[in-house]
């Protein structure tokens, strides 16, 4: 397993793709619904496994110089549970790391609140409800740095 910056149009496919997958095609949602005004102003993380296929995704999007939210996370359903989220959560927050960033914000779906929490994030409140049946949460988690 290795985790990229999608660049090529193979790539940006299949991390595109994955997001629509596990994000937006249950609730059915148009593939259009995949992409934001805030894709530009992102990190774009994806995760392959040894067979070069897309498995896990993830962005970092750049909210200010302190500030970094964690945006789009999916996992393959077949790869769930494995610690392959935890892997790309950890890339991401180094990335926001090497980036000098203070914290870093998300807004997580109910289901994933506990994952979230494992990980060293806090909740802040509620956030929004999003196809008017998925609860989300703010959380933040404040980074260290080694001196």
């Amino acid at each position: 397993m290795k985790i990229i910056q999608p660049a090529t149009e193979h790539e940006l496919k299949m991390y595109y793709d994955l997001r629509y997958e596990i994000l937006r095609k249950p609730w059915n949602q148009s593939y259009d619904s995949t992409f934001d005004e805030w894709e530009k102003n992102s990190i774009h993380a994806l995760m392959l496994d040894d067979k070069g296929e897309g498995m896990t995704a993830g962005r970092l999007q750049i909210n200010s110089a302190e500030e970094g939210q964690i945006r789009s996370m999916a996992v393959k359903e077949s790869e769930q549970k494995n610690g392959h989220g935890t892997k790309m959560l950890l890339w991401l927050e180094e990335e926001a790391r090497r980036r000098r960033m203070k914290h870093i914000v998300l807004d997580a779906r109910d289901i994933a609140v506990k994952f979230y929490l494992k990980n060293g994030y806090v909740i802040e409140g509620d956030s929004y409800t999003l196809f008017g049946s998925i609860v989300h949460y703010r959380m933040k988690k404040t980074l260290n740095f080694e001196l």
